[in-house]
């Protein structure tokens, strides 16, 4: 326990460095309202969707393939249920702060904050099953998840999700694959950089955000009611469903552990780019991260006692 609780606090303290270099940058000024969007459009456009197409560019064991069958059924089926609770928690949210709930009760943070914490608890086997669970979030963030912030009019839909760049390099990873095939040398080096910045970034334009932010705006009663329900309700609720259904040990802890990290970072600038209320999201991101140091432990602890 105390190798995990290390590396956790490590995790988390790194995200918060991120954030606070946002901060400082904000105060004097290399970020102003006039040129973030470019920066949100890099994160957006380029680092994230490298992100996303590493993560597929990888070999692929057959037999490890099916026996991760499950663990995605299961990350599919996490984010489904809580998008069926998120619907009908928010649904008198004002409209700009209801796509960023809806996101946000969706998507945790289970790249950035959770893939460490599984390499030190279960070592390269929980990393490789933590990858596959996240494979069912990452298509619905660009799909579903886009949905929240563009409505289908006018072809719009069609253009801005499923030909988004974060969509189009799903298609391309499901390719890579299904022939298991891998992007070689400088080229597959490029796009794990590329797709490195995304952590920095997203963590650094939130910190630009909260620099600005009204400390009330942290202690906002939905803002700590999504992260009570992302960190602590969502991953108890699936431990006792999974144990109930018979679950074997590891997999249950390998995905309870995923659904409990806080909020996905990205969800902030989801909304900057596609209209919802970014300072919210913002808020949202940073104080599921800081309360995640103590609930992940928590809920780590929790579950061996089921």
């Amino acid at each position: 326990m105390t190798d995990i609780v290390s590396r956790m606090i490590d995790t988390q303290l790194l995200l918060f460095l991120y954030m606070l270099c946002g901060v400082i940058v904000s105060k004097i000024g290399i970020i102003r309202d006039d040129n973030r969007g470019v920066l949100v459009r890099v994160l957006m456009d380029v680092a994230m969707p490298m992100m996303v197409l590493n993560a597929f560019n990888k070999p692929t064991d057959p037999e490890a393939l099916k026996a991760s069958v499950l663990v995605m059924v299961i990350a599919a089926a996490s984010c489904f249920v809580t998008w069926g609770i998120g619907t009908l928690l928010w649904r008198r949210q004002p409209e700009n702060k209801r796509k960023v709930l809806m996101y946000a009760s969706m998507f945790s943070n289970a790249g950035n904050a959770g893939l460490p914490v599984l390499n030190q608890v279960f070592g390269p086997e929980g990393v490789f099953y933590g990858s596959m669970y996240l494979i069912p979030p990452r298509i619905l963030q660009w799909t579903v998840g886009m949905g929240f912030f563009l409505k289908p009019k006018k072809g719009a839909f069609v253009k801005n999700v499923l030909l988004n760049p974060m969509v189009v390099v799903v298609y391309i990873g499901f390719i890579l694959m299904a022939f298991n095939w891998q992007i070689p040398g400088v080229f597959g080096t490029a796009i794990a950089n590329l797709g490195a910045m995304t952590s920095p970034l997203a963590m650094i334009l939130i910190g630009a955000t909260l620099a600005k932010m009204k400390p009330r705006a942290l202690l906002d009663p939905v803002v700590l009611l999504v992260s009570a329900l992302r960190l602590l309700i969502f991953p108890m609720a699936a431990a006792l469903a999974l144990k109930a259904l018979g679950i074997d040990q590891m997999t249950m802890n390998l995905c309870v552990i995923l659904l409990a990290m806080p909020v996905a970072s990205n969800t902030a600038a989801m909304a900057e780019r596609y209209g919802g209320d970014f300072v919210f999201a913002s808020a949202c991101v940073s104080v599921s991260t800081l309360l995640s140091v103590v609930t992940v432990l928590v809920i780590t602890w929790l579950i061996q006692l089921i």
